[in-house]
């Protein structure tokens, strides 16, 4: 009997579950699990590709003893490659140095002047405004895209007592929160939003991306340290920007 009748819910669970296979008929249905998952992540063709060179593993006919010990070679290769890619997950240094240098990568895509030979024109890039938490999140998650390959935008998660939307899905204990303050936002309305989305959140790390585009955070410093320290169970962090010209 096949022991992927339970679905893979992340690259942690793939790892349990893999490491449980037995024949080669599991290990079969775990591989199907295993890139139906990996295609729900959107994760690019080389890592579908790298993960079928990994799993496979010759069948001798004559000796039981050797498949057994080719099968788990290959769940050696596959577990190697699961944790590299669990590696790749957010380090809070290494997410925090991206999330606060975000609008350099804005200067360098839309304000730096485009070689003179480059069919992209100034004025292409002068065109795109910034105008709510949408065009913050598609900017964000294009900057994350090519540092964390597994990130999702907009996934949804059932707290048990209603479902939540997480605007970036990093992995399940890091999720990134875009704020796009705009002309009729008071700052209790922000504050709303943030305390109801510290609770909701099942995620341990719980990042506030907050665009002050009408800068109506008075003191940055303060509205981050307030929250920052809020909660015990969850670490939180709030990142803003107040930009200059977007």
């Amino acid at each position: 009997m096949s022991m992927s009748n339970t679905a893979i819910t992340d690259i942690q669970d793939a790892v349990k579950q893999l490491k449980n296979v037995k024949s080669g008929q599991e290990f079969t249905s775990f591989l199907s699990d295993l890139k139906n998952f990996l295609k729900t992540l959107d994760a690019a063709p080389q890592y579908l590709t790298e993960l079928e060179q990994r799993a496979y593993y010759p069948v001798n006919e004559y000796s039981d003893k050797k498949t057994r010990d080719n099968l788990n070679a290959a769940k050696k290769r596959i577990i190697e490659y699961l944790e590299q890619i669990t590696d790749s997950s957010p380090a809070e240094d290494r997410l925090l140095t991206v999330l606060n240098n975000f609008y350099l990568f804005l200067e360098g895509l839309l304000e730096r002047s485009p070689h003179k030979r480059s069919t992209i024109q100034k004025e292409q890039l002068a065109a795109l405004k910034i105008q709510n938490e949408y065009d913050v999140q598609h900017l964000l998650y294009a900057c994350l895209k090519p540092l964390y390959p597994l990130v999702r935008a907009e996934v949804s998660e059932d707290t048990g007592y209603g479902t939540v939307r997480t605007d970036i899905f990093l992995d399940s204990e890091h999720v990134i929160e875009v704020k796009c303050t705009r002309n009729s936002m008071k700052i209790k309305k922000l504050t709303e939003e943030i305390e109801a989305d510290m609770v909701h959140y099942h995620a341990k790390h719980i990042y506030f991306f907050i665009y002050d585009k009408e800068k109506i955070i008075e003191n940055p410093q303060l509205f981050r340290k307030t929250y920052e320290s809020r909660m015990t169970d969850k670490h939180i962090s709030i990142i803003i920007h107040q930009p200059k010209i977007l």
